[in-house]
């Protein structure tokens, strides 16, 4: 029977990846997330997002190695599952779908920037109408969707160098004093960096792509390095300029319209909201549909969820129920008119928690795998391996408990008790089906075997099928 997988199509190129990853790191964090942590560290954000992007760096090597050894379909949850145990794979995609409530983040912000434009819009409508809109764009294809994202990144980082260019000089660095960057204490701070996390981070993302890439091998470390730390530098000026500006109370919990109205002719004011702002945010909700589904399309593969769930949609190579789910997910939070503070804090928490079990599988890849290890285009050596894994594992621990912990009682209980029923499934499924852990990154590997260039790694020898 041929898999679901095996119909996705190799046609994403490193012009596209590189795309896709600005797109989903250039969104939701610079636009609604910079005033958010206004509020939580006065100017201490421009330090924030410095520390947070440096923090990143630390927590994505690992997936990078991987991506670089390995490079697969829906990758993080396939690296736990086959490194670690089917069990805290799809264990590790529960949470997951319930961190991907952030996709409701990306639409309530744009029509906070739409409504900006035009005060008579309402938000509930207008988040739903760009959510609708990227979810049908991605139903077309991973190739449209990379394509409609290269040309928004391009007009979006031509719009955020504007706003950087015309704020720099109307900076008052008067406000870069120990009481305005720490309003609420190292407390404050900190929880500042772990948000400013989910602006920073995201180019991890596009492991989940490498069944559709040409030279996955090389184009996932490179991407993911290149983008966070380009991104991190474009994020300090931005951060700056939105606190440096106008009075802190002001910017404070607010977007960026503000700021931008007060330093830009008119003219340059509407490009930055429609080409910047609101492009960053539409940029990063396409980029998330572009990828979101692969990791839950292995699983259905595997057994955790009925494989009808994850069919590919024939003419395009879309798997277009499971589109569906994540559109749903995003839904729920406008409808039921969560705030972007809870959004945010949830959703991020939840995601840094639960990336801390695939960076752990990473340890195992030089033992199960020594040949894709040893022949990757990007890896560190074992000791560097296991020390970046272990910072990863702090950093990300410590990050998740500072922002889960700053929600109400009612969402922490919430949060642990839909843990606690993902638990409880993974062993009651787990125990009563017979669930793949087979060996099967050679379905996205076996081509880059035979590259010309030695991109990407042959594979090492292969663990025979078992069940859980």
């Amino acid at each position: 029977m041929v898999s679901q997988e095996s119909k996705l199509k190799k046609v994403l190129g490193l012009g596209d990846v590189m795309g896709i990853a600005a797109g989903q790191i250039i969104g939701a964090g610079v636009m609604s997330l910079t005033g958010i942590a206004i509020g939580m560290t006065g100017s201490g954000v421009t330090l924030a997002f410095i520390l947070s992007s440096i923090i990143t760096i630390f927590t994505i090597l690992p997936i990078a190695v991987m991506g670089s050894a390995m490079p697969t379909t829906g990758g993080l949850y396939r690296y736990t599952s086959r490194l670690l145990s089917p069990k805290l794979g799809f264990f590790w995609m529960l949470l997951f779908i319930l961190g991907n409530l952030t996709i409701a983040m990306y639409a309530i912000s744009f029509a906070d920037y739409l409504q900006g434009l035009v005060p008579s819009i309402p938000i509930m409508p207008a988040a739903f109408l760009i959510l609708t809109v990227t979810f049908l764009t991605n139903i077309a294809g991973v190739k449209f969707a990379a394509i409609v994202e290269k040309y928004m990144v391009i007009i979006l980082l031509l719009a955020l160098l504007i706003f950087a260019f015309w704020g720099t000089p109307e900076v008052n660095d008067s406000v870069f004093n120990a009481n305005d960057m720490l309003p609420n204490g190292i407390v404050g701070f900190f929880t500042a960096v772990a948000l400013l996390s989910f602006a920073t981070g995201g180019a991890q993302v596009i492991a989940e792509l490498g069944g559709e890439m040409k030279r996955p091998g090389r184009d996932i470390p490179l991407t993911i390095l290149v983008t966070t730390i380009g991104v991190g530098v474009l994020y300090a000026f931005m951060a700056t300029i939105a606190v440096g500006v106008l009075p802190i109370e002001t910017v404070a919990n607010q977007p960026l319209t503000d700021v931008a109205r007060a330093i830009l002719p008119e003219p340059l004011f509407l490009f930055f909201m429609v080409g910047g702002a609101m492009f960053a945010l539409a940029t990063t909700l396409n980029a998330t549909f572009s990828w979101v589904t692969k990791g839950l399309l292995v699983a259905c593969e595997d057994g955790w969820l009925p494989k009808s769930l994850g069919k590919v949609n024939e003419r395009f190579g879309t798997p277009h129920w499971l589109l569906t789910v994540f559109y749903i997910v995003g839904l729920i939070p406008i409808i039921t008119g969560l705030s972007l503070g809870t959004i945010s804090a949830l959703g991020t928490g939840v995601f840094l928690l639960a990336n801390i079990i695939p960076i752990v599988a990473a340890i195992q890849l030089p033992k199960k795998y020594p040949d894709a290890y040893r022949n990757a285009p990007f890896k560190l050596p074992p000791t560097a391996l296991k020390f970046s894994v272990g910072m990863a594992v702090l950093l990300l621990f410590v990050q998740g408990y500072f922002l889960l912990t700053s929600l109400s009682v009612k969402y922490l209980i919430g949060t642990l008790v839909y843990m606690a029923a993902a638990a409880l499934y993974v062993i009651i499924v787990g125990n009563s089906r017979k669930i793949s852990r087979k060996d099967d990154f050679s379905s996205t590997t076996d081509s880059i075997q035979n590259d010309p260039n030695g991109l990407v790694p042959s594979q090492g020898k292969a663990p025979t099928a078992t069940e859980v």
